[in-house]
């Protein structure tokens, strides 16, 4: 019966993963039991397995965990997998695999949400990692904050004059800034997997790329202030 594999104890699943992922385990599919090249779904009859429901957003999208992913890749694995997964295509099936597919389907999509923003990818990645949240550490890099106060006052200067001129020209400094400090999060984590083996050295790039994120954070959001002025101002 197609609902069968569901006998697995997803318990027993979650508890197990991070494990079976760290002896590099095969992952057998429940309902065929034909080996599974990823524990997301079954290549061969393309069952989604229970650990997809419990799995990271990279592990999920069957993709590595690094920053500098192809966007037109992770489009693709999250297209392929949702085909799968989409409730849509299983209401003949049983409650219990319903509401698999339904927890998977979220996952997918929450995980697509995430890595498909290059701030977000790198905030998650962060935190797999062991980096600090931004709760715990609110701190940008030297000079920074002191900058941005400056673009921001420049910025309501600019919008009381209704100068469209400046404030598109605002917008474009903060624009290039704002790419600069994703291309520099890009570099630290290069950095991070080719220093891994250095507990002083990984300590002080995952500090770092807490700060660099951080200061994306601010970025954006003054980016965004200017770019909708400069609609509004057009």
């Amino acid at each position: 019966m197609r609902g069968e594999f569901l006998g697995v104890n997803l318990t027993l699943w979650e508890s197990n993963m991070t494990e079976s992922h760290e002896q590099a385990t095969p992952v057998k599919c429940a309902h065929c039991d034909k080996t599974m090249s990823t524990p997301v779904v079954c290549d061969y009859c393309h069952t989604i397995g229970p650990e997809a429901a419990v799995a990271d957003h990279f592990t999920l999208l069957d993709l590595p965990r690094r920053f500098d992913l192809d966007p037109a890749e992770i489009h693709r694995k999250f297209l392929a997998l949702s085909r799968h997964a989409h409730p849509d295509f299983h209401a003949e099936d049983t409650p219990e695999v319903q509401q698999l597919h339904l927890k998977v389907s979220a996952a997918l999509n929450d995980a697509y949400r995430t890595l498909k923003d290059p701030a977000a990818r790198a905030a998650y990645l962060l935190s797999l990692f062991g980096g600090k949240s931004s709760a715990d550490d609110k701190s940008v890099p030297d000079g920074f904050l002191g900058a941005m106060m400056m673009m921001q006052e420049e910025l309501a200067d600019a919008i009381e004059a209704d100068d469209h001129a400046e404030i598109t020209r605002i917008a474009e400094v903060l624009k290039t800034q704002h790419d600069g400090l994703v291309r520099r999060i890009g570099t630290l984590f290069e950095q991070y997997q080719e220093s891994v083996s250095c507990k002083a050295v990984v300590d002080d790039l995952l500090g770092e790329l807490r700060q660099q994120l951080n200061a994306v954070s601010y970025a954006k959001k003054l980016l965004l202030q200017a770019t909708n002025a400069e609609h509004a101002h057009g």
